[in-house]
């Protein structure tokens, strides 16, 4: 039993370090730059460039447009592209990249969608996050306190093989409830999974809840990922919001909302990556920042 339960904590930590991905890097264009002139800069090809700033070869840019470089080891997907298409063009099998990025082989691939290639690292680079903010005691435990409330959950949200678990929903349904009239929902599985990479990246320092679960109404609309049970604001001590928002920023499928006068990041879970800067404080009414300006107030 002892043994079983020591592989299964192993399996899990695994699980949680399978596809962590390199810190993000950005340029911020100049007067008379090119897609290619940049990709050549950066030793990457123009096509995963532009894929990755959702542009085509052809784009033409704008001085101060903020530019995301592709990482080492990942492809972004470009109209028209499926897993075989991938696969071949890296020289890599489908069965091999399905895995990797924990997908069926026969998965419908979103433009702009970040794959990580096999061969790409894990190990390296979670010894590099592990030397920043120290390993975590527990693997895939997870501390989470309602600022609010200052209620407080320490558990596993995933099981062994990265599924949310179904007591966990149940937890955080009730953690997650919007304040006003104790409304609740189960949080969305993904999320589950984001926030248990969170944790492991971070050392397993508590992650402080300010707002998750909200019905439709009033500044919530029903389009927002909050409805849905699938976002939730939060902030982690020792780590600022910008460390915080770097990192969300290198996970796939998920929405990242950075707030320079605010007290957190928010993020979400979605078919396509998404990221926006809003400069207003609280309460305020939101300020959105002009993608090209951004750089700015970071």
């Amino acid at each position: 039993m002892r043994a079983f339960a020591l592989i299964s904590w192993l399996t899990l930590a695994a699980l949680a370090w399978s596809t962590p991905a390199e810190a993000q890097q950005e340029h911020t264009v100049r007067s008379g730059q090119s897609l290619s002139r940049i990709a050549r800069r950066y030793r990457v090809r123009v096509q995963d460039l532009a894929a990755a700033n959702g542009l085509t070869v052809r784009s033409e840019l704008q001085e101060g447009q903020t530019l995301r470089i592709p990482e080492r080891g990942t492809h972004y997907v470009r109209s028209g592209q499926t897993l075989s298409h991938v696969a071949a063009e890296h020289s890599v099998s489908v069965a091999d990249l399905a895995r990797v990025n924990r997908i069926r082989r026969d998965a419908t691939l979103q433009v702009g969608q970040r794959l990580l290639l096999p061969g790409h690292d894990p190990v390296e680079e979670r010894e590099e996050a592990e030397s920043r903010w120290g390993r975590p005691r527990h693997p895939g435990v997870v501390t989470l306190v309602r600022v609010l409330t200052h209620e407080r959950i320490r558990m596993r949200l995933v099981d062994s093989r990265g599924r949310a678990r179904r007591a966990a929903k149940r937890r955080l349904a009730r953690l997650f409830r919007y304040r006003q009239t104790t409304q609740s929902k189960e949080p969305s599985g993904r999320l589950l999974q984001v926030l248990t990479r969170v944790s492991d990246h971070f050392g397993g320092r508590p992650i402080s809840v300010y707002s998750a679960y909200r019905p439709e109404g009033g500044s919530t609309n029903e389009s927002s990922r909050h409805v849905a049970g699938a976002a939730v604001d939060i902030r982690i001590r020792g780590v600022s919001n910008q460390q915080l928002r770097d990192y969300l920023r290198t996970l796939p499928r998920v929405g990242v909302g950075y707030y320079p006068n605010g007290r957190f990041v928010h993020v979400d879970v979605r078919s396509r990556s998404a990221y926006w800067v809003d400069r207003s404080g609280v309460g305020e009414d939101p300020d959105y920042v002009p993608r090209g300006e951004r750089e700015d107030v970071e």
